[in-house]
């Protein structure tokens, strides 16, 4: 690998524009679970990660890394309190939108009513969130031409501040609802549909296609939005956790 990804700044949200939303475009099948899984597991060898809670939100009701899994907000609380990362697996797709703003409601209650917890030394240390959603574009609102419900915005908009961190799974650029524009910190694309490629132009400033055909057998690429001029970085395919 030619370039080593900060995963610990992509985790934890430290109230800069680094917390902005991160955008993950991958169909099925591209590796994009792998990538999360990879990108957790790293994060969270820094000692930093242990007043820090992630929420992978699954429609398909993948694994991530041996999570507890959980389908209702109260029990998610819960879980929050003993366990670093929890798998939400919602029970019927068909209300994927009211379990994913019911998480985000969740967590921001957490956050204004834990926002601090004490070390080992009685230091307060602040608590941060990550939000990871996967499927987006099954979300109403996530096209260009219709807005997300009040909850998602909340995140994408208010979430810097509060510590609370997102990052969005999609199949397609294209489908990245108004809001986004101008809230993203960063890009990463384990393949890119050609028909994007003047949606990210346009939305991003970034030019995908020179490097399209590399993105095969988990191989990806990394876009810092917060740069002059974001240029893809490419990156070596993603290493399985546990190979």
């Amino acid at each position: 690998m030619s370039h080593e990804f900060n995963a610990k700044s992509w985790l934890i949200p430290d109230g800069s524009q680094k917390g902005l939303s991160t955008i993950v475009c991958a169909r099925t099948g591209a590796g994009k679970t792998e990538w999360v899984k990879r990108m957790l597991f790293d994060g969270y060898k820094d000692p930093a990660s242990a007043y820090h809670r992630t929420i992978f939100i699954s429609p398909k009701q993948e694994d991530i890394l041996g999570a507890p899994v959980v389908s209702d907000p109260r029990a998610l609380q819960k879980s929050l309190e003993k366990n670093s990362i929890v798998s939400y697996h919602p029970i019927d797709a068909e209300y994927y939108d009211e379990d994913v703003d019911s998480v985000i409601e969740t967590v921001f209650d957490l956050k204004a009513e834990i926002p601090t917890i004490k070390d080992d030394k009685g230091v307060e240390r602040e608590m941060s969130y990550h939000i990871i959603i996967d499927d987006c574009q099954i979300l109403n609102g996530f096209d260009s031409r219709r807005s997300p419900s009040s909850s998602v915005k909340k995140l994408i908009i208010a979430g810097r501040s509060k510590l609370v961190k997102s990052t969005m799974i999609i199949h397609r650029f294209a489908a990245l609802p108004r809001v986004t524009n101008g809230n993203c910190s960063d890009l990463v694309a384990l393949n890119v549909s050609s028909i994007d490629m003047d949606v990210t132009k346009r939305l991003f400033g970034v030019d995908f296609e020179p490097i399209m055909e590399d993105l095969v057998d988990y191989r990806w690429v990394y876009v810092d939005l917060l740069q002059n001029n974001p240029t893809p970085v490419k990156y070596a395919p993603v290493m399985l956790v546990g190979s």
